[in-house]
């Protein structure tokens, strides 16, 4: 569980990078420091030549040491003048209203299932960051992830975006039957969903098991964003299976395909569910699936 965050703004293009703790000392800090300053090189090829912060945890002799080993200088505002770094301190403050935001949205859509635990509250701030990046400002025009990257986007992963912290239920990456509506159980496979992978170079969303807690990449999820699964008092089950069926036609992501050369010879499938959104049946099938696999296999050998 992580207990804080150290919250990196790029003066030049205002881009926000958030780097999650399990505690705030200097070593952790440093280690935020040193991963952020890693990725930053990776996604634009850009090194920190200075740092301006608080007299907070930034004063630690560690954190120090480690801006004089890379060749950085650093400055600090005032004591009590968080004005000196107005840019800076409204944005993060921005990227936590829109994370507070979120989360009692959340919870006042929906109170089940741990849906509204404060301790969500990392992803919720991942994912204001990962908006904020990724709107235009209004005297420029332009993203701040435009500005960091220098390319040009079409926007279309905020047309992909979903509300954070609604419910979504989770399918298998294939369909079996071209592109009709497999059959699958509403309350096994609702899971949550928490914003977007950062392990993926598309927009793969992080969805949170109800039932374990555990959060996992999901490749091909039905996005409920006005939570009306969630309250159904008085609908029947053939006014919840269409209210199902249309979520499954408008708001379904795929995010993964199977991928053939130009010989037709399948190259990548996308990996098979967890057998945590499976049921019991679904489980017995698989492993009799895997079983049947291991017999050929061992007979060609």
């Amino acid at each position: 569980m992580f207990h804080g965050c150290t919250i990196f703004r790029d003066a030049a293009t205002k881009y926000i990078h958030v780097q999650n703790q399990v505690s705030l000392g200097a070593g952790e800090t440093v280690n935020a420091k040193v991963s952020f300053e890693s990725w930053l090189w990776e996604e634009a090829r850009v090194a920190i030549k200075h740092y301006h912060g608080d007299n907070g945890i930034f004063t630690a002799e560690l954190f120090r040491e480690s801006c004089t080993e890379e060749g950085q200088t650093q400055s600090f505002s005032g004591v009590g003048a968080q004005h000196q770094n107005a840019e800076a301190e409204r944005a993060i403050q921005t990227v936590m209203y829109m994370a507070r935001s979120f989360m009692i949205h959340t919870a006042l859509n929906w109170g089940e299932f741990g849906s509204d635990d404060l301790s969500l509250w990392s992803f919720a701030v991942d994912h204001a960051a990962w908006l904020y990046n990724r709107i235009p400002q209004r005297t420029s025009g332009l993203t701040p992830l435009e500005m960091l990257t220098k390319c040009k986007t079409d926007h279309s992963d905020l047309l992909r975006t979903h509300v954070w912290g609604c419910p979504v239920f989770v399918l298998e990456p294939k369909l079996q039957d071209g592109k009709k509506l497999p059959k699958w159980n509403r309350r096994a496979r609702m899971g949550q969903f928490l914003g977007f992978s950062k392990q993926h170079s598309s927009t793969v969303a992080l969805v949170r098991n109800l039932h374990t807690g555990y959060v996992s990449p999901q490749y091909h999820v039905v996005f409920d964003d006005n939570f009306e699964t969630v309250f159904h008092d008085g609908k029947s089950d053939d006014q919840l299976q269409k209210l199902c069926n249309d979520l499954f036609a408008n708001n379904r992501d795929c995010y993964v395909e199977e991928e053939y050369d130009e010989d037709g010879v399948l190259l990548y499938t996308p990996p098979p569910l967890d057998e945590v959104w499976l049921s019991e049946p679904e489980r017995c099938e698989r492993r009799h699936a895997l079983d049947k696999q291991r017999i050929r296999t061992e007979r060609r050998e």
